[in-house]
């Protein structure tokens, strides 16, 4: 993800001279020639992030569209005020895009770990929360937030694997994407958990279960009429994210389904971390496996929820 950021900036600011970029003393050797092409647009503020927040609303306010890259954590929570304040409150063009998100940063222990980023985020006014599966979908997002006026989240991770599938449309903030149709559970997935679900989904087939797994990239906004058509007559839903199991993924769709008038209420479990700080330390995929966030753990979890069916 961090290179398709890469590639994805270059040509966002060979196309738009009022974009700049403003790093958090990260990503010099992969931004190298982005830096070389553009040296009097590229601004590393170095650990300061709650400056470099405030200096991007300020160029926001004077025309510039700032794009500002940073570890997850230190790029959201750490300066939320002046996101909350600078960014939000002015309605201000500004992309904020946090790198290493979840539990990428397995290894470095929870000061790195970003579990509760989509609930803090999604409660800012004017604030868009996008978040890309893989690579491909990272340029869509990049991409499609230049062109977007107003303040954007953008949610990256590491090193994904590739999602392989064909969507029958282009990344549209506000849409989801179905990616797969099936009668009797929805899976509503986030980030690279898309992969788990779809791996989940070909498990469960083999049990004769049929799953209908969707894209949600666009958390904020949302796509209410999708979530809505897609949970009305599934016998189960289950919302899957590598973040805290409150504010996230599963909490927005909850929401809206709890302030609906579906007549079918089907079975409803949001699968995520629950509510804790991760103080174990190892490989992300070794991290996956102990919070259940692996695909054999998701669909264990799945199998014991529906035995109540």
């Amino acid at each position: 993800m961090r290179r398709a950021f890469v590639k994805s900036i270059g040509e966002i600011m060979q196309k738009d001279k009022k974009v700049v970029l403003m790093i958090g003393d990260i990503g010099a050797y992969l931004l190298r020639e982005v830096t070389a092409k553009y040296p009097d647009r590229v601004f590393n503020m170095g650990a300061s992030e709650a400056a470099m927040m405030s200096a991007a609303s300020g160029m926001a306010l004077d025309g510039w569209t700032p794009f500002v890259y940073t570890i997850t954590p230190f790029i959201t929570s750490r300066c939320y005020d002046q996101i909350r304040v600078g960014v939000g409150y002015h309605d201000t063009n500004v992309k904020i895009i946090g790198v290493g998100s979840g539990l990428s940063y397995a290894a470095l222990g929870g000061t790195h770990h970003s579990l509760e980023d989509i609930a803090i985020m999604r409660a800012i006014p004017n604030m868009s929360v996008l978040v890309p599966s893989d690579s491909t979908e990272t340029s869509e997002i990049c991409l499609t937030a230049a062109k977007h006026k107003g303040p954007c989240y953008i949610r990256l991770q590491l090193n994904v694997d590739p999602v392989d599938v064909k969507y029958s449309s282009a990344f549209k903030i506000g849409k989801a994407r179905i990616v797969k149709r099936g009668g009797d559970v929805t899976l509503f997935a986030v980030g690279d958990m898309l992969k788990e679900a779809l791996t989940t989904s070909e498990m469960l087939g083999e049990d004769g279960v049929s799953t209908t797994v969707i894209n949600v990239s666009s958390i904020k906004p949302l796509d209410k009429k999708a979530i809505l058509k897609n949970v009305e007559g599934a016998k189960a839903v289950f919302t899957i994210e590598e973040h805290n199991i409150i504010g996230g993924l599963g909490s927005t769709i909850s929401e809206v389904i709890a302030e609906s008038n579906v007549s079918n209420r089907p079975l409803f479990k949001i699968i995520g971390v629950n509510d804790t700080y991760v103080d174990i330390h190892g490989k992300k995929s070794d991290l996956l496996q102990k919070f259940g966030l692996d695909a054999k753990g998701i669909y264990k979890t799945i199998k014991k929820e529906m035995r109540s069916l």
